[in-house]
């Protein structure tokens, strides 16, 4: 082990509603979680300290430890001393709180403007305009752009280095003008990852005004992008942001990390698991407020964060966002007159407000998968991952791993065999943050099972007479019994397998009907809570044209994935006709 790395490690999650606490230590040579906590976040009135709620749960860690963790002034007690006394690092991860607002400048929206967007999204900033030489609006529209935004960065790209200097510098000119425009107490950072050979040049014309960061130029000279030290410099922004505003005031003078976004912990793993993996690898994070997917592919990640889409405090907002057809789409019912946006309603107001029978359970579920298609579809990219990562209790703290697995393949349509994992603990974020402090540490909690292994999903693709054979099976468990099934299409099927508890298959699908391109295919599974759910359903939902028979088909599947064995009763009540 690194000498060099903390031996006790706080972590600490600040969310819309709840923050949570972790804290590793050694144990028998190796990183592992001793202790967590959780309560609900102090943020807004009537505390607005972030801290304060943080302290509850803190003592509440040390009343079930023996680990003391607060001095007299409760202050987090640093560095760890002799008898279990405090911790060595504090790290502090957020995804609360208002995003800061960026205005992008660049030279083409295909270019410059797309890397931009794509850096921002791990850090939740919300791009409030973009000006670029195709956006239309002239000079004059551009300054007024810059001026009614009201940004609080100003984020400038475009060119190679020791490229052409005139357009950008004609931007450059604009940002000025409009910066003089506005009340020095309210201007923004000018953060500029353009032309190098220009920098020189933006500090001269901008630094007297305003702030000036310099960045390395996200263009490459063969055409592509590196955002990575954009993203550093957004990292910093970020921290400066965060600990300007009141509510992580205090917290921030106890951190030795500075105030991180918990996407970009995220967004660390995800990139972290394509490349020991070597395949895609899909993240996806559903909280109260926002929403984040996070594609990685060969150590590379692309994330798409909505603070708009979630189940809480964004619900009423997602199902604007989306539309009740959307999510009508996906009900065993006729929703009646302003039911969805009640129900949307009162789970911002009441964020514990749990599902109160069958039918709100199904409105809750609609919701969740179109909310995910919305992200998704700010993502860009179709992912095809082997691994699914799962965060947010939405997913990972649902007891029915096969269920989750389910509800993601109706919202992401991933085809192919995936294996699921999960984080009950809310790690990733944490782990993510961790990487370039304490990387033994990351390490060593993956290898330790810090992710649970919710299960194996196989999605067929294609098309196949609904109620005929899409696959067969042969099943050969750990104990040599070998069994064969028959998947029909238009049908799900669970299968238990817990634990470590292993199986190996051998898979064939009928002709027109595959997985991932092929339709023979040998594999080994491990178990997981979810055991391995194999999905055919293929297109049914779309063929039905009754409300009977989408009922049918939900209720059935719905079964399925929770082990239910008895018959699918339909309430009366869902067939009604829709009201005028």
């Amino acid at each position: 082990m690194n000498s060099l790395q903390p031996s006790s490690i706080l972590a600490v999650d600040i969310g819309s509603v709840n923050t949570r606490a972790l804290l590793f230590d050694v144990v028998d040579g190796a990183y592992r979680l001793v202790n967590q906590g959780a309560g609900s976040s102090t943020m807004g009135a009537p505390r607005d300290d972030a801290l304060f709620g943080l302290l509850n749960i803190l003592r509440d860690m040390e009343s079930t430890s023996s680990r003391r963790l607060l001095d007299e002034n409760k202050r987090i007690i640093r560095p760890e001393q002799a008898d279990n006394i405090g911790i060595d690092y504090c790290l502090t991860t957020t995804s609360a709180g208002h995003p800061l607002r960026a205005l992008l400048v660049g030279l083409y929206p295909q270019m410059d403007i797309a890397g931009l967007r794509q850096s921002l999204a791990p850090f939740g900033m919300e791009a409030v305009a973009e000006i670029h030489l195709q956006d239309g609006l002239g000079a004059r529209g551009r300054l007024n752009r810059l001026v009614h935004s009201r940004p609080q960065l100003i984020i400038v790209a475009g060119g190679t280095d020791g490229g052409a200097r005139t357009a950008l510098l004609e931007m450059l000119s604009l940002v000025r003008q409009a910066l003089s425009l506005m009340p020095l107490g309210s201007r923004p950072t000018v953060l500029y990852a353009g032309n190098s050979s220009l920098a020189p040049a933006v500090r001269e014309m901008l630094s007297q005004q305003i702030e000036v960061v310099i960045a390395p130029n996200i263009r490459r000279a063969d055409g592509t992008q590196s955002l990575d030290g954009l993203q550093a410099a957004l990292a910093e922004a970020f921290d400066s942001h965060k600990r300007r505003l009141p509510a992580f005031h205090r917290l921030a003078a106890m951190s030795d990390s500075g105030i991180l976004p918990t996407a970009r912990g995220i967004e660390t793993i995800a990139a972290y698991f394509s490349r020991v993996e070597r395949q895609d690898v899909l993240a996806v994070d559903v909280g109260s407020a926002r929403t984040l997917l996070t594609l990685a592919r060969a150590g590379l990640a692309t994330s798409a964060l909505c603070s708009d889409i979630g189940l809480g405090h964004s619900a009423a907002d997602t199902l604007e966002r989306v539309g009740e057809a959307e999510l009508a789409g996906w009900l065993p019912f006729h929703p009646r007159k302003g039911e969805l946006a009640q129900y949307a309603l009162k789970k911002g107001l009441r964020l514990a407000h749990v599902p109160l029978d069958m039918r709100e359970r199904y409105i809750e579920y609609a919701l969740l998968r179109a909310g995910l298609r919305y992200v998704l579809a700010q993502l860009g990219d179709m992912p095809q991952p082997g691994l699914l990562l799962l965060a947010g209790a939405a997913l990972s703290g649902s007891s029915q791993g096969a269920l989750s697995m389910l509800l993601l393949a109706d919202a992401l349509a991933c085809t192919g065999v995936m294996q699921v994992k999960s984080d009950p603990h809310n790690t990733l974020s944490a782990l993510g943050g961790l990487a370039s402090v304490a990387p033994d540490a990351v390490v060593q909690l993956l290898d330790g099972g810090i992710l649970q292994n919710a299960g194996s999903l196989i999605r067929l693709a294609g098309n196949a007479p609904i109620g005929e054979t899409a696959l067969t099976m042969r099943i050969k468990r750990a104990n040599d019994e070998t069994s064969e099934r028959e998947v029909n299409a238009g049908d799900v099927w669970h299968l238990p397998l817990t634990g470590a508890e292993q199986a190996e298959l051998r898979l064939q699908t009928r002709r027109g009907v595959h997985i991932a391109g092929k339709r023979r295919l040998s594999m080994r599974l491990t178990g997981g809570r979810g055991g391995l759910l194999v999905d055919a359903r293929l297109d049914a939902l779309a063929q039905t044209t009754a409300m009977t028979e989408r009922a049918l088909l939900l209720l059935r599947w719905y079964a399925a994935a929770s082990g239910q064995d008895h018959q699918v009763a339909i309430p009366e009540s869902w067939l009604a006709p829709p009201e005028e």
